[in-house]
């Protein structure tokens, strides 16, 4: 299971890598703020289509076959966008890229699920991602220089090569039958009180993609040198690993309302704290008490989605919500950012914070009722 456990974060290196990939893009291309904006929503928009697809299709296909043509997809579009030297013809590429890696984490978070021991892979699984995460971001000071950005997707391009030789590391095919897990589009949207927990996970990923494309550009508009920036953003999500250790050592005990209610409170905290102008030392405290949240949220997610559905197959579905979620949150930042003001940014994610805690309510309160 090496293979399914690193074969995230290959799938999920351009979420990984955006204020990295941003940032570089922003020296190279000269991107205005709104530009940034829709760039993030291209790194990320092409994930949410695959994912949404995969999950539905993922146990009718086979899988060798998948992982191979999600790699190719994902390296085309690292090694084309590396050639590339304009804002208008850098968006496709990226989100082809973004449209590969989608699908390759859709997949390896299903053969995952199929292993006996699936909660302690899913754990070394998160484990391997926050590492690749820091590592990503240490080096940020060596892209956000001219050139750096070709060297970035370079490097990225390389992470599918590995990817490639991992993949006869996987079973060739689900050994669960099709029609046992695979969920129609029309069974999701007849069951309304588990598509208002989905559409939870959905808006307060619009939070996340909103403060995730344009964290780079707070620390650098708040006059951080790119070495700062770069240890404070890897030293916050290094802490975000206890945010998911706190769920594991909180587990039920207060149920999901209280534990979702405090997540958005804390998440809220730290946007409100993310005004420009920053010192480093309130940067790396915000964006750390965000990451902290965002993981321990997670968990709970989850839970209510399985609580309201207990055939766990809606619980499969939560990952493809979250990425269109991610993907819609850089637009609608972009439509209201302006050069050298990302207040929007705050307002966007505060609004998706306490809109998607309503949402989970909602659909609990609903749940309960009937």
């Amino acid at each position: 299971m090496l293979a399914a456990c690193c074969l995230p974060v290959i799938g999920a290196a351009c979420f990984f890598a955006t204020p990295v990939i941003l940032g570089a893009a922003v020296v190279d291309l000269a991107l205005s703020e709104v530009q940034v904006g829709i760039l993030g929503s291209s790194l990320l928009s092409g994930s949410a289509i695959s994912a949404v697809v995969t999950a539905f299709l993922v146990r009718r296909l086979q899988w060798h076959l998948l992982a191979y043509v999600a790699l190719l997809a994902e390296a085309i579009g690292f090694f084309a966008a590396a050639h590339v030297d304009t804002f208008a013809a850098i968006l496709v590429p990226f989100w082809l890229a973004s449209l590969g890696g989608g699908a390759l984490y859709s997949l390896a978070l299903t053969v995952l699920s199929d292993h006996p021991q699936s909660v302690r892979l899913f754990g070394l699984s998160i484990s391997v991602q926050v590492f690749f995460q820091v590592l990503v971001l240490l080096s940020m000071p060596w892209f956000m220089v001219p050139g750096g950005l070709a060297d970035c997707l370079y490097g990225l391009l390389g992470l599918c090569l590995i990817g490639g030789l991992l993949v006869h590391l996987l079973p060739k095919q689900s050994s669960i039958p099709a029609d046992q897990e695979t969920m129609s589009v029309a069974e999701v949207l007849n069951q309304p009180k588990a598509l208002l927990a989905l559409l939870g996970c959905l808006v307060f990923f619009v939070n996340i993609g909103a403060v995730w494309a344009y964290i780079e550009r707070i620390g650098s508009l708040s006059g951080f040198t790119p070495v700062d920036l770069s240890q404070a953003l890897a030293a916050a999500v290094a802490v975000s690993i206890l945010g998911s250790l706190a769920t594991v050592w909180q587990g039920k005990r207060y149920g999901e309302v209280w534990p979702l209610g405090c997540a958005s409170a804390g998440m809220l905290v730290a946007v409100v704290m993310m005004q420009i102008p920053l010192t480093l030392g309130q940067f790396f405290l915000a964006f750390a008490i965000y990451n902290f949240f965002w993981n321990y949220s997670l968990a709970y997610q989850y839970a209510v989605v399985a609580r309201i559905d207990s055939s766990g197959r809606y619980v499969a579905a939560t990952p493809a919500f979250h990425s269109i979620g991610g993907a819609v949150g850089p637009l609608i930042a972009a439509a209201f950012v302006t050069s050298g003001q990302l207040i929007a940014v705050n307002v966007v994610a505060g609004i998706a914070l306490l809109f998607s805690f309503w949402l989970f309510v909602l659909g609990l309160r609903t749940h309960s009722e009937a």
